[in-house]
C-alpha cells in the first residue's frame, strides 16, 4: 500500500554496522506553484480507517490510499472516522507531484537524519547564542554507573516481589537496598526526582 514512501526508501549501514532506513525524505515535490485540484469525500461508516477503500471509492484502485494520506496530512489512517471530510486530489496532478527517492549512504545521511530533527519546528529555531551552541554540541554519554539496570525479566516474570508489606528487587542493589518499605521506597523515588 505504501509504494512511493515507507517501503521504498532506501536502508543505510552506520559505521557500527546499524541497518537504518531513511525516513528522511519526502514523497512529494510541493515546492512549485501548482497546485491539484481537490474534490471533498466524506468517510462513510464502513470505511472508517481504511485509506485502501476510500482509494478504491474514489480512484477504483486502493495502490493511491498514500497519496490520498499524504496530501491530507494523515500520519495514522487509524484516525480516520465516519463524517470526516478528507480532500482526494486529482490523481494525475497528484502524480506529477511524487518525486524520485534519492538513496543515502553511509554516516553523511546518519548525520543528515540527526541535524534534521534537533527541533520540532525549523521555522521556529531560535537565535543562535552560547546555549544553543552547547546544546548543538553535546555529547551523549553513557548512564551513570549507579544507575538502575533495565527490567531483563523472562515475559511472564517479575523482578519485583512484595512480601509482608515491602519490596524486594531482583539483582538491584546499587540505589535501593533489598526488602524496602513502600515507604521508604516512594520517599526515594520523590527525592531522586528533584
Amino acid at each position: 500500500m505504501f509504494n512511493n514512501s515507507l517501503d521504498s526508501k532506501e536502508f543505510f549501514v552506520k559505521s557500527d554496522g546499524t541497518k537504518i532506513r531513511d525516513l528522511t525524505q519526502t514523497m512529494l515535490e510541493l515546492k512549485d506553484k501548482t497546485y491539484p485540484s481537490y474534490n471533498v469525500y466524506r468517510v462513510p461508516k464502513d470505511y472508517v480507517m481504511r485509506p485502501d477503500l476510500i482509494s478504491k471509492a474514489v480512484y477504483n484502485n486502493s495502490l493511491y490510499a498514500e497519496i490520498i494520506l499524504k496530501f491530507n496530512g494523515i500520519s495514522n489512517p487509524f484516525s480516520i472516522d465516519e463524517g470526516d471530510l478528507v480532500l482526494i486530489p486529482d490523481l494525475q496532478s497528484a502524480k506529477n507531484k511524487i518525486k524520485e527517492l534519492t538513496k543515502g549512504s553511509g554516516t553523511s545521511a546518519a548525520d543528515r537524519i540527526r541535524n534534521t530533527y534537533k527541533y520540532l519546528d525549523p521555522l521556529k529555531m531560535p537565535k543562535k547564542n552560547d546555549v544553543l551552541n552547547a546544546y548543538n554540541q553535546r555529547q551523549i554519554v553513557a548512564a551513570p554507573a549507579n544507575a538502575l539496570p533495565p527490567n531483563l525479566a523472562e515475559e511472564g516474570t517479575s523482578q519485583v516481589t512484595i512480601r509482608n508489606g515491602r519490596a524486594y528487587f531482583d539483582g538491584v542493589d546499587t540505589c535501593l537496598k533489598s526488602g524496602v518499605s513502600s515507604a521508604e521506597f516512594l520517599k526515594t523515588v520523590i527525592e531522586n526526582r528533584k
